[in-house]
């Protein structure tokens, strides 16, 4: 795990401004970061964690804790029939800041991603 400066994470597909204020108020009940993002190392792009990205952003949190992976070594497909999902296509699209519909893109991961609980003060 590794802390990663907020700004340079980049969103591969939308997210629930719903979901991102239950996951802000979470963060802000337990006044602790319970589970680092998962990232791809070379891009920073999200793979699993957009909304705790934004719950992070809307904190004014400076760092967020992640695991960083190789996009060779997760697997990617897509929960959406009319969208296609790889690797090379999340890279591209993000890159030019054409990312998906929330919901579109499903990563499994080749560990089981552990707690951190991190004190909120730490991420600032």
């Amino acid at each position: 795990m590794k802390l990663i400066r907020v700004e340079l994470l980049k969103h591969i597909e939308g997210y629930s401004k719903k979901r991102v204020a239950m996951m802000k108020m979470k963060i802000l009940k337990d006044n602790l970061w319970l589970k680092p993002i998962c990232i791809e190392k070379n891009h920073y792009l999200v793979l699993d964690g957009q909304h705790r990205l934004e719950a992070a952003k809307e904190l004014e949190l400076a760092y967020i804790p992640c695991e960083l992976f190789d996009y060779d070594d997760v697997e990617v497909w897509s929960l959406r029939p009319n969208h296609e999902v790889n690797r090379r296509l999340v890279i591209e699209k993000t890159l030019r800041g054409d990312i998906y519909p929330y919901k579109t893109a499903k990563h499994r991961f080749p560990v089981e991603i552990k707690a951190c609980n991190l004190p909120l003060d730490c991420l600032k």
